[in-house]
């Protein structure tokens, strides 16, 4: 049995200095990609891959100089293939750690995972470097150190992603500098501790190569050329990557990885010649999100970045090869897509019915819908009047009622459209024929009657056919023609209240809406005034209800205050209608001469499943009694929400579960009040 000498260790020492600077510069450099990384969005994969390669790298370089300053009394060679083989382990174990950091939801047990991973990985490289000694002998570990080494290399590993984690977002490169130092610091250590444990024999009977002085190994003459050509290498990368990265910032937005306006500016021709030369049919839309402010109000800003980001991924996964997506603005998406004619209708359902799936946030489920507006562009317009097409189609959209798509009909959303809405709604004004009113009924939910209803204006235009309220309403504002329209609702709702009054019908109560331009000019409650007196003069009390809007309130508050008291003076009922949707409505309240809270249907959409929205619309119904204010909530569509409401006191429901605004005729009491009654 052969008899073993041990041999001596030895160390330079400027050596080993330098391999502790490598591994300090290693990890500084490995720091300032992880910021790099941070940053990227397009450029993602590729800064993943340099930034692991100069971590790895950077391990692996340490490990050998540190085996160069090294010296044993015998001549030590080593085996290139194991060599290069130990790299592995070291650039796999940094790309484990950026890609949970970048790539991954990141959680205490995966960090513990990756940290052991990691340290595995290190280890690896570190033990492959080991074998690849030649030196005639045996290489013997003490299991103790061993173990300490691999223990030393998890918490290295640990400590390191932390220290990335930390520092992905740092501004100041200087805060690097002692991060990098403890991080090369503790990657040396692990290297020493485990040559510190390492015994290295030869058989006795091979004393003949044994030197009287320790022996400089050869290694970093063979080592220098490749790693000078990796160096080259990986500089040439980061160059490339630096030059794409500008050129990427500047048409990317930084939020959602997306393409920006300036890309879209730049690219729109090379974009319309790619399909041209295919043939392909493209279809261009804007999406809006719908009611996206809620979502900053609630929650803040930060999740409402969270919640675009999100909405751009979900973007993306229904995106072709020929297909992109430009995030225009804050809340608005360009979509390129590649899509026949015949199959519009049913690319663009797929594409909302993938927005209402519901999001993750604060794992609480968040339920957004979108407006699109779409048009098959003409290769002879300007990006900016397809823009402008877009924006009036999906203006149609919203105004229709949100959560669909508008193909852009030149004929209905063009500003000649306005114009001839203007030119008919001026002709049909005077005799009124072509308007007609319907009542939406307002149910008590304390006793299931109805009593009261709103009044709301239809028009059927004989050629153009039914146009929306949201549509000719804003209008006929614009056009100062409101203030006419206004008083002729007003004139037949009042003769209507009085033909019910003698028929003792069970309608005891009307509201009607105001104008937002009702507040601006103090002479506009003259014409109120003159309606009710004239009622008044032919006998019995008038129940009528005015309802106004916050916003029409607030835009000039001490007016309004001024005006409404006129109006209560003529005992008529005020209410505050879309409550919840203005920015003063708490300060102010108190203040304003209001009997009636109508709860903004926004409000009751969330109810009563979504925590916050259920939190506001209890908090509004108790600020409201405490006030002595009677409740209305608008927009109430299910069982669930009718209860709701019911328990929390509310006093008044309006909304399609209990009946669709209906013409005189069709208003019936009993099947009205059998809808409440049957779920008493």
């Amino acid at each position: 049995m052969n008899e073993w000498i041990i041999l001596p260790k030895h160390y330079e020492e400027a050596l080993v200095i330098l391999s502790i600077i490598v591994a300090i510069v290693g990890s500084y450099a490995s720091l300032e990609l992880n910021r790099r990384l941070a940053k990227a969005t397009s450029l993602r994969k590729r800064t993943l891959l340099l930034s692991s390669l100069t971590m790895g790298l950077s391990i692996w370089g340490m490990h050998f100089i540190g085996m160069g300053a090294f010296e044993l009394s015998v001549a030590v060679n080593y085996d290139w293939v194991l060599m290069l083989l130990s790299v592995v382990p070291a650039i796999t174990a940094a790309w484990i750690a950026f890609y949970l950091l970048y790539y991954s939801t990141i959680t205490r047990k995966k960090v513990v995972l990756a940290g052991t991973l990691i340290g595995i990985g290190i280890t690896m490289m570190h033990y492959l470097g080991m074998a690849a000694m030649q030196f005639g002998g045996d290489i013997r570990y003490d299991t103790g150190i061993f173990i300490l080494s691999v223990l030393i290399a998890v918490t290295v590993a640990y400590v390191a992603l932390l220290l990335l984690y930390k520092t992905r977002h740092v501004d100041r490169k200087r805060i690097l500098i002692p991060v990098a130092t403890l991080m090369g610091l503790a990657v040396s250590a692990m290297h020493y501790v485990g040559m510190l444990g390492t015994t290295f024999c030869i058989p006795a009977d091979a004393t003949t190569v044994l030197s009287n002085d320790p022996i400089t190994s050869n290694i970093l003459s063979e080592v220098a050329i490749p790693i000078f050509i990796l160096i080259i290498l990986i500089t040439g990368l980061y160059i490339h990557l630096e030059r794409r990265a500008l050129q990427m910032m500047a048409y990317t937005d930084h939020l959602t990885g997306l393409h920006n306006r300036r890309w879209l500016d730049h690219h729109m021709m090379k974009v319309d010649g790619q399909y041209n030369r295919s043939k392909q049919t493209m279809a261009m839309a804007l999406i809006d999100l719908d009611g996206y402010k809620w979502i900053n109000d609630t929650f803040g800003f930060d999740q409402g970045d969270t919640i675009i980001r999100q909405f751009a991924d979900r973007i993306k996964e229904i995106l072709g090869e020929e297909e992109a997506c430009i995030r225009y603005n804050g809340t608005q998406f360009f979509l390129i897509k590649q899509v026949d004619t015949e199959h519009l209708e049913t690319a663009f359902n797929q594409v909302l019915e993938q927005i209402r799936q519901p999001m993750l946030l604060e794992n609480q489920e968040i339920h957004l819908t979108a407006t699109i507006g779409v048009i098959l562009p003409n290769p002879e317009e300007t990006l900016e009047m397809r823009i402008g097409q877009m924006e009036s189609a999906l203006r149609a959209g919203k105004n229709e009622g949100r959560d669909r798509f508008v193909l852009y009909d030149e004929l209905i959303h063009s500003d000649r459209r306005e114009q001839l809405i203007v030119g008919s709604l001026r002709k049909a004004m005077t005799d009124y024929k072509e308007f007609n009113l319907v009542y939406q009924p307002k149910i008590a939910l304390a006793t299931g009657k109805v009593e009261q209803a709103e009044v709301l204006i239809r028009w059927n235009h004989p050629k153009l056919g039914f146009i929306s309220p949201a549509e000719f309403i804003p209008i006929a504002e614009k056009y100062s023609l409101i203030h006419r329209l206004t008083e002729w609702v007003l004139k037949e709702t009042v003769h209507q209240m009085e033909l019910w009054k003698k028929e003792d019908h069970f309608i005891r109560q009307v509201s009607v809406n105001l104008s937002a331009m009702h507040f601006r000019s103090e002479s506009h409650n003259s014409m109120i005034k003159e309606i009710v007196h004239h009622s008044l003069e032919r006998g019995g009390e008038l129940h009528l209800q005015l309802e106004i809007t916050e916003t029409s309130v607030m835009e000039n508050l001490e007016r309004a205050l001024m005006m409404l008291g006129e109006l209560k003076q003529l005992s008529l009922t005020i209410a505050l209608d879309d409550f919840g949707t203005g920015l003063s409505s708490l300060t102010h309240l108190k203040h304003l001469p209001i009997d009636i809270l109508k709860i903004d249907k926004s409000f009751i959409d969330e109810v009563p499943h979504d925590e916050r929205g259920t939190a506001i619309t209890e908090m509004i119904i108790q600020l409201a009694k405490s006030l002595g204010i009677a409740v209305v909530a608008e927009g109430v569509e299910t069982l669930e929400q009718h209860e709701f409401l019911k328990r929390l006191g509310c006093d008044y429901g309006q909304g399609y579960y209990y009946s669709r605004p209906m013409n005189v005729k069709d208003l019936d009491q009993q099947t009205i009040e059998r809808t409440v009654r049957d779920v008493g």
